[in-house]
């Protein structure tokens, strides 16, 4: 019971810091460096986590891949993903973009063109 308070006591800002901090040191082991976007789109991640009630921030994916003819890219574009970190947290709600960003998902494009997933979550 005692861990759990004092998980509490560290702010969400420290939080947010652990968060990142493990997402990085996890996707180290598995590939050379992140990609700017994935990292972005973790950033903006952390962000919406901070700011929209209820947000799940494991259900947003960030990640990058390509391989068997598809390729899939972050669920919040570098564009997308610096306008919700330039962006402050009131915005963010009052502008829908929390509940744009809670049902967003990888864009994945395979080997004929096709595009999957390409939806606008800000502004």
């Amino acid at each position: 019971m005692k861990k759990q308070n004092d998980w509490k006591k560290i702010g969400r800002r420290s939080r947010r810091l652990l968060l990142l901090f493990g997402v990085l040191v996890i996707s180290a082991g598995f590939a050379v460096g992140m990609r700017e976007d994935e990292l972005e789109c973790e950033q903006a991640a952390a962000t919406l986590d901070d700011c929209c009630p209820g947000f799940v921030v494991t259900a947003l994916d960030c990640t990058y891949s390509s391989g068997c003819g598809t390729t899939s890219y972050p669920a919040l574009s570098l564009t997308e993903a610096r306008c919700i970190t330039g962006m402050a947290c009131s915005e963010l709600i009052d502008r829908k973009v929390c509940e744009r960003a809670a049902t967003a998902s990888a864009v994945i494009v395979d080997e004929d063109g096709g595009v999957t997933g390409d939806k606008e979550v800000c502004p």
